[in-house]
This record gives C-alpha cells, sequence and structure tokens, in this order.
C-alpha cells in the first residue's frame, strides 16, 4: 500500500480510470465492426488498443496500491512491462498510411511518447520494488499515470474521429500543405 498522503489521488484515479474504460466500451460497442470488424481499419483497432491499454495501465495501478501491504513496486514493473510489450505488439501489427505524412508523424509521436512513459513506469517500479514506500519515486509515478491518462484519452478521441486541434496538429498539417505544394 502506499503512502498514506498519496492515498486520496490512487483512490480517485481508480475511479476515474474505472469510469473512463466504461465509456471507452460504450463508445467501442455502439458500432463495433468499425473498430473490430473483418473490414475495420487497423489503425482504428491500434487507437483502441492503445486507449485501453494506457487507461487499464493506471486502473491496475491505482486500484493495487490501495491493498495493503502488496509489493507496489514489483506490480508497477509488471504492469508496466505488459503495457511495453502491448505497445511494440501494435507496431509489429499497424503500419502508418503511405503517402500520409501527419498521420506518420503522429503515430511516431505517439508511439515514442507512450514508450517513453511505460519505460520509465518500468524504472520507477524497480526503484519502488528495491526502496518501498521512496517518496520521489512515488511521486514520479503521479506524473507519469497522469502522461499515461493522456495518452490514454488521447487515444480514445482519436477513435472518435474528433478534429484534431492544437499546436503540434496545426503544425503537422502545415507541414502536410508544403510537402504536397512541394509535389506539384
Amino acid at each position: 500500500m502506499a503512502a498514506a498522503e498519496f492515498q486520496t489521488f490512487f483512490l480517485a484515479s481508480a475511479g476515474a480510470s474505472a469510469a473512463l474504460i466504461g465509456l471507452l466500451f460504450v463508445g467501442v460497442s455502439i458500432a463495433p465492426e468499425r473498430v473490430f470488424g473483418k473490414d475495420a481499419d487497423p489503425r482504428r483497432q491500434a487507437q483502441a488498443v492503445s486507449a485501453f491499454s494506457a487507461l487499464a495501465n493506471v486502473f491496475f495501478i491505482s486500484m493495487a496500491s490501495l491493498i495493503p501491504e502488496i509489493l507496489l513496486g514489483v506490480l508497477i514493473t509488471i504492469v508496466g512491462g505488459i503495457s511495453s510489450l502491448q505497445l511494440f505488439g501494435l507496431l509489429l501489427r499497424v503500419r502508418p498510411p503511405a503517402g500520409n505524412l501527419v498521420e506518420a508523424v503522429r503515430g511516431v509521436v505517439l508511439f515514442v511518447a507512450s514508450a517513453a512513459v511505460y519505460a520509465t513506469e518500468v524504472f520507477l517500479g524497480t526503484v519502488l520494488w528495491m526502496h518501498p514506500g521512496n517518496p520521489s519515486a512515488l511521486s514520479g509515478l503521479l506524473e507519469i499515470m497522469l502522461a499515461a491518462y493522456a495518452i490514454g484519452l488521447g487515444r480514445a478521441w482519436q477513435l472518435l474521429g474528433a478534429p484534431r486541434v492544437g499546436l503540434l496538429s496545426y503544425a503537422l498539417d502545415e507541414l502536410e500543405r508544403r510537402v504536397s505544394r512541394t509535389k506539384r
């Protein structure tokens, strides 16, 4: 069980991640053939699996942290390792669309961000395994869990087909416009 000052975060995180996973299931179940049907775009499957993996990652860590006398470092290392394997499995199954620079760059950015989050999680889990209750490692874990939430929510947003907004999207769209002009 994590130190008392971290319990409120883990309790809130367990509830939030469970609710978000439920919403993801509802969103996919409305039109499952769009995501998991035989003619579904593999990128949609990857978005769904990536969103679920990130949210399940924080759910299991949050729930486990509430169990008295659990070896939290061991669990974090295992959950981070499983999330890393899932991420690399997606890399092997899904390729970015040919000729779509924006989608390719977005995919690389999300892959690298996810890999960094899960690798850091494994590292912090190992630190907590060796030094249970280390406050710096626990604080770092909370930050990494927030990053995992961002990945899960970002992927779920993509899965919904929502518009891309923000500085990165603007820069990528501008880059794609310039590349397409030079091809003409």
